[in-house]
């Protein structure tokens, strides 16, 4: 599965959601004054890169590794049976002649369902690993949300936490909303502490 079809999906699942609105806070004082306007109005915004969160997550790598092996596993399978099948084709072509007429078709019949049956399983196979992809992205979607909540009421609270990135459709933050390496690093951590407890 490449690596730019998961990021495009993750982009847009969480681009559905990247707006978190909260409860209005007293202005914290600040020494940095690209903040200032911002607090002083009542509004208080944070960024976060999601191009970074792609790279950086580890989540997102183990499910990039995930539906690479999947795929590959399935794809195996299938050329496996497709080995089996064009093996038993060309031993038929060998030996057809020698056949009854009765035996021929019997054959043919049974080489035509295997053909069937491989086209079939291929298919499935892809079905399969679409609706994989959907679920696995779906929880890194889910995975990433939930915790930006969880940001936003520790280290907040942000009247808006907006997504920045190439296909963000935010064409420029300050470089002072930006707290995409906190956000990082808490999911990295929880993500790590939820594989160690399983």
């Amino acid at each position: 599965m490449r690596k730019t079809t998961i990021k495009v999906m993750l982009l847009a699942g969480v681009s559905l959601l990247a707006f978190t609105s909260c409860k209005q806070k007293d202005e914290k004082p600040t020494d940095n004054t690209e903040k200032i306007a911002f607090e002083a109005s009542g509004i208080r915004i944070a960024a976060v890169n999601m191009d970074r969160v792609n790279d950086e997550f580890q989540m997102v790598a183990d499910v990039q590794k995930e539906l690479s092996d999947t795929e590959q596993r399935l794809t195996a399978d299938v050329q496996r049976q497709a080995t089996n099948f064009q093996n038993e084709y060309e031993n038929y072509l060998k030996i057809g002649a020698t056949l009854t007429l009765a035996e021929q078709k019997r054959r043919e019949a049974n080489l035509e369902q295997k053909q069937q049956d491989i086209a079939a399983l291929q298919q499935t196979y892809a079905n399969q690993l679409v609706t994989l992809q959907s679920q696995r992205m779906e929880d890194v979607t889910n995975t990433i949300l939930s915790y930006i909540e969880k940001y936003n009421e520790e280290k907040g609270p942000y009247t808006l936490v907006v997504m920045t990135g190439r296909n963000s459709g935010v064409l420029y933050a300050q470089p002072s909303l930006d707290v995409t390496q906190e956000v990082i690093d808490g999911l990295n951590q929880e993500y790590l502490n939820g594989k160690k407890g399983k």
